[in-house]
């Protein structure tokens, strides 16, 4: 009876671990392969000046961001927040303005009731 105790424990501990590790590995992929088509396309390619300054549009790739998680997500937690930080790449100073050139993204997800993931990747735009 105790043998089988214990076998019945190992097998709901074992499940456990991999649903854990399969939630942690899917949510971290998500975050390190972020296409990188969605902040090109949240750049205006437009100018109103002579003056070249790149920035992200910040309607856009919050829609762009919104809509990736919201599709990607689901398939690992149920509950999650994702905070999009917009700073100045010079100074890392908060962008308050239209023109900023750098982006944080923090997701935050609850695996169960003991763990939860938080990650943040920084995206910038660079001249070459």
């Amino acid at each position: 009876m105790g043998n089988f105790l214990f076998v019945i424990t190992l097998g709901v501990l074992s499940l456990n671990f991999f649903t854990v590790t399969y939630r942690l590995t899917g949510l971290n992929r998500l975050m390190l392969n972020i296409p990188i088509s969605i902040f090109e396309t949240s750049i205006p390619i437009i100018q109103e000046s002579d003056e070249i300054n790149l920035s992200y549009d910040k309607e856009i790739l919050n829609e762009k961001l919104t809509s990736y998680f919201d599709k990607s997500v689901y398939k690992y937690t149920d509950e999650y927040t994702l905070d999009i930080y917009y700073y100045n790449q010079e100074d890392f100073s908060i962008c308050r303005g239209d023109s900023c050139n750098a982006v944080a993204i923090t997701l935050e997800a609850k695996i169960n009731l003991l763990t939860t993931y938080s990650k943040t990747a920084r995206f910038y735009i660079q001249k070459n």
